[in-house]
């Protein structure tokens, strides 16, 4: 039985029972994970809490209750290191209780979330921790609750991810038996185990056949508006993905492929779609029916900067990949060079990294071969040109190679700098452009118009730590040294930092 049926049949036995109220909030705090809404699920819980703790309330409710608002960050929005500890607490004190996973209720399983966890952190890396834990776990579970169906399906993640699909595909059908013998059956959302065994093992026609049997069925497997949206979102990204493979390879139509792939703004909305998205786009891009332009890097490099901030290396590394390919095939070197350098630390944090290695040493190498964009003209002059240009000839990525390329010969150019500052958030590399920044800002702090452009990126970029820092040097800086005895101090003198007359260099 799956997840939602359970809950939709939970919910109408509750409030027969005259438990409403209980109902509701458990079928609203589902919607709320489905959907991604960690914060809102973390603010409902508090309430639904109390009524969970009723002395007519279920076993089970209260940890229920609890398991939402981390289901929302470990799977819509794709978290990983930054949820871990949470998700490691909550298992040890649901298991450690009764001794195994059986102090979870049969809707979810507290090893769901540290396996979530482990997966977008590492999966590969993790192979081991996930066996030992789905292993534990299973045994705690009967075919027919969604919890069992839930670490099946992990435990044929795992196996993927330990590069034996085939392997996941028998455990699938073999699962499937048993939950057939027990009268019980498994929900339409185990198809996509079998879809992704079935692209790992090229059988690409195959998956699509599957997929194609999902979204026939979806209306009567998921009822409710939330539970719909989300299969249909990862459908729709794994229906997307098959055939921009399958367009890539001269098998289906671009156009096709194309229009399979989710508006930009879904993937913006729900992490978890961002790395199927990614390498559909990239395989579109090499069918010639998608644009590589600085819109799709600047859209790729915001993802890598938020799995970075949350801990989740493995598809930090993935989507990092996609972005740095198709920004040194565009020549966007700047962002390229960072992107890089991004996706080589996310490298540091993974485990069995040997063929996303070989992948960035040809990116690197392909850079190389490429060499810096020279600039048309002298570095003085690199400015006014780009303020002359019009607004349709602005490539932000681009601009930001010439006043690079023009800072090589003028470093700590206080006007470079703030353009650089510009541009680097028009491509969400603003924390690359702060850290060219810093120095000039160190070594001048009295450069009032280099310090402001640096607070305006760190304001950008909301990074608090940075603008404390920058409050701390600058004031340290204006504190003149201590007079001697009886002497004056002048009162330091007072400028108001007129706005930069030149105007940001991107559009």
């Amino acid at each position: 039985m799956a997840l939602w049926r359970w809950l939709g049949e939970t919910a109408r036995e509750l409030r027969a029972d005259g438990r409403a109220e209980l109902a509701e909030s458990l079928v609203r705090l589902a919607q709320m994970a489905a959907e991604g809404q960690a914060d809102a699920a973390a603010e409902a819980v508090p309430a639904a809490e109390r009524i969970a703790a009723g002395d007519t309330a279920p076993s089970w409710a209260a940890a229920l209750v609890g398991h939402w608002p981390l289901a929302a960050r470990v799977g819509d929005r794709a978290e990983g290191e930054s949820v871990l500890p949470a998700a490691l607490a909550r298992l040890r004190a649901s298991h450690a209780s009764s001794g195994g996973a059986a102090g979870c209720g049969p809707a979810a399983c507290a090893a769901e979330l540290v396996l979530e966890c482990y997966t977008n952190i590492d999966g590969p890396g993790h192979v081991v921790d996930r066996a030992t834990l789905v292993a534990e776990s299973l045994g705690h579970t009967r075919p027919g609750e969604p919890a069992w169906e839930a670490l099946v399906l992990a435990q044929a993640d795992m196996l993927i991810d330990d590069e034996r699909p085939d392997e996941a595909i028998r455990e699938l059908d073999t699962r499937a038996a048993a939950a057939r013998a027990d009268g019980s059956g498994v929900s339409l959302g185990y198809a996509f185990g079998y879809v992704r065994a079935l692209r790992h093992l090229d059988r690409f026609d195959e998956a699509l056949s599957a997929l194609e049997r999902v979204e026939a069925g979806m209306t009567a497997a998921w009822p409710g508006a939330a539970a719909r949206a989300a299969a249909r979102r990862r459908t729709a990204v794994e229906r997307a993905r098959v055939l921009a493979w399958l367009a890539r390879v001269g098998r289906r139509p671009p156009e096709e492929a194309r229009a399979a792939l989710p508006e930009l703004r879904e993937a913006d909305a729900h992490p978890r779609m961002r790395p199927g998205w990614a390498e559909a786009a990239e395989h579109l891009v090499a069918a010639g029916a998608l644009d590589n332009d600085w819109r799709l890097g600047t859209t790729l490099t915001s993802w890598t900067r938020y799995f970075e901030r949350v801990g989740s290396h493995r598809l930090c590394l993935r989507v990092g990949l996609v972005a740095a390919r198709l920004a040194v095939a565009r020549g966007a070197r700047w962002t390229a060079d960072c992107t890089l350098r991004r996706a080589e630390r996310s490298l540091q944090r993974v485990r069995r990294e040997a063929e996303e290695f070989g992948d960035l040493e040809e990116i690197r190498a392909e850079a190389a071969r490429r060499g810096p964009r020279e600039a048309p003209v002298a570095a003085e002059e690199v400015l006014p040109m780009l303020r002359g240009q019009s607004p349709e000839d602005v490539d932000p990525e681009h601009q930001a190679d010439l006043v690079r390329t023009a800072l090589a010969e003028r470093p700590g150019d206080a006007s470079l700098l703030n353009a650089l500052g510009q541009v680097g958030r028009t491509l969400a590399l603003s924390d690359a452009a702060a850290e060219l920044h810093w120095p000039r800002v160190r070594a001048v702090p009295g450069d009032q118009k280099a310090a402001l452009s640096l607070m305006e990126t760190l304001l950008a970029d909301r990074d608090t730590a940075g603008l404390r820092a920058l409050v701390r040097l600058l004031t340290d800086a204006a504190v003149p040294p201590s007079a001697p005895t009886g002497a004056a101090t002048a009162a330091p003198a007072h400028r108001t930092v007129a706005a930069d007359p030149t105007p940001a260099p991107a559009g």
